[in-house]
């Protein structure tokens, strides 16, 4: 039985079918559920790991032998153009996100650091020469360094989303 059979799709199916199909199945056959089993859900596991992976799908299937293009329609029956209806839910079933990655540098993520050091430094320096500017200053550059920390998270959960699935 190959991976394909496991999951219930062609072998020429698109990355959304074979992890719709997948979902689907995982539900019903959950070990937490009253219907579910435990062996099934290995298998479906396996399949998923393997066919949800480009590369190791890729691999998989040149082992395989298989032709992953879907067999072409006849060629007298025309294609009908999609009604307004079947592309909103074509949109709507694809889930691929839009726009593109953010790419930041490395680097990036020391500037709260650096920050909070100008901060200390330029206190220290305020404190010996007795300037208030200096530590109003320090008091800005720390209160700044703060808002870097917090912000770092989401800059990082930005920088890291995927831009397929």
């Amino acid at each position: 039985m190959t991976l394909y059979e496991v999951l219930g799709v062609a072998p020429w199916a698109s990355p959304a079918e074979v992890r719709r199909a997948y979902l689907e199945l995982a539900r019903q056959h959950h070990p937490d559920r009253e219907t579910g089993d435990a062996a099934t859900m290995r298998a479906l596991n396996e399949a998923w790991a393997t066919l949800g992976d480009p590369a190791r799908r890729a691999q998989y299937d040149r082992r395989l032998g298989a032709s992953t293009t879907a067999p072409s329609a006849p060629t007298d029956a025309p294609s009908r153009p999609r009604t307004d209806e079947e592309e909103l839910l074509a949109d709507l079933a694809d889930d691929t996100p839009l726009g593109g990655q953010v790419v930041l540098p490395r680097w990036i993520s020391l500037v709260p650091v650096a920050m909070f050091a100008l901060s200390v430094g330029t206190f220290c320096v305020g404190l010996f020469f007795a300037s208030t500017p200096v530590l109003s200053a320090s008091v800005a550059l720390f209160v700044l360094s703060c808002a870097m920390f917090l912000a770092a998270p989401f800059v990082a959960l930005l920088s890291s989303r995927r831009t397929n699935r």
